[in-house]
């Protein structure tokens, strides 16, 4: 309990202390909230969430960031952040600048206040790539992203080119290094910025792509976005090959999802002895209500053996 109570009391001194800064600030300084606990997990790693708020001519711009990272890039030595509870000051060093922090820490937890330093150095780095040089908000960003220029390059050989603006953006949208590599790994490579963060934006991760590889299809970044927005996933084209699903088109899958073709579905009925159905006739039972349950109806009845034409006709009757 008194754990939680130091951090709360120090981002509580922390707002306080935005709160009553003035309005606009200086291009070179910007002030903003850090929070830190160990994990229980990982000892030696943190959970450190960084965030920073401005109000300037009736706009309001804000940007945060969490994240777990190994204790020794968090700036804060572990014995410290175990230790008993007292005022910290200490420095998280990025490649786009440095988070100048004070605060309260302790017993595993800490919160307070810090100030960002842009580094000239790494400005020049990325002017000198010709991707600009970035804005002071722009290069918190990067910091709070903990870009480096690692990214920077992937990311422009990735896709071509790329501005401070792109890098921003494609950061924002969950575009990592990681991402990038593992797309250029399946074969996407040479990307816009637009198409990484459509790809990211609407979940299209590399395991549905390699599902789709390995089934046969080559497919284009639209048509993966129109997979993802559909529920189309690697499980459900798995399974749906399992159940000897094996030549349908992309379109096809998504047909089927629309209409609440599920897996079970399928099962169920083959359970029942409709194996191999068309994927018109799967969408078209489950359009009309037809189901395994419906289908036991009808053979404690004395109805068995119909056809999907008959199941159909049957269950528009109302029988």
């Amino acid at each position: 309990m008194r754990r939680h109570a130091v951090a709360a009391l120090a981002a509580c001194l922390a707002v306080t202390a935005l709160a009553s800064a003035p309005a606009a600030r200086a291009a070179d300084s910007a002030a903003g909230r850090w929070a830190i606990t160990t994990r229980s997990d990982k000892p030696d790693s943190v959970q450190l969430r960084l965030e920073y708020q401005e109000v300037e001519g009736g706009s309001n711009w804000s940007s945060s960031w969490s994240f777990p990272l190994p204790a020794a890039e968090a700036g804060i030595p572990m014995d410290r952040l175990r230790g008993p509870i007292g005022p910290v000051s200490f420095q998280i060093q990025r490649e786009p600048g440095t988070f100048n922090c004070t605060g309260s820490a302790g017993e595993g937890s800490g919160a307070g206040q810090f100030t960002y330093a842009q580094s000239a150095r790494f400005d020049d780095a990325l002017a000198a790539r010709g991707a600009g040089r970035p804005t002071y908000k722009q290069s918190l960003e990067l910091a709070l992203a903990n870009a480096s220029l690692d990214f920077v390059d992937k990311l422009r050989a990735a896709s071509g080119r790329a501005t401070v603006a792109d890098v921003v953006k494609a950061l924002q949208h969950g575009v990592s290094p990681r991402y990038l590599n593992e797309l250029a790994a399946t074969g996407y490579r040479g990307l816009s910025i637009e198409q990484l963060v459509r790809l990211r934006d609407h979940g299209v991760g590399v395991d549905l792509i390699r599902a789709m590889q390995a089934a046969g299809y080559r497919l284009s970044p639209d048509d993966l976005v129109r997979l993802s927005d559909h529920g189309v996933n690697e499980k459900y084209l798995s399974a749906m090959r399992a159940a000897g699903y094996t030549n349908l088109t992309a379109e096809q899958f998504v047909t089927l999802r629309d209409h609440g073709v599920t897996t079970k579905f399928v099962a169920d009925m083959a359970g029942a002895g409709y194996k191999n159905l068309s994927a018109d006739d799967l969408v078209a039972l489950r359009d009309h209500g037809v189901n395994i349950a419906f289908v036991d109806h009808l053979r404690a009845h004395g109805y068995n053996n119909l056809s999907v034409r008959d199941l159909i006709r049957l269950r528009d009757s109302g029988f």
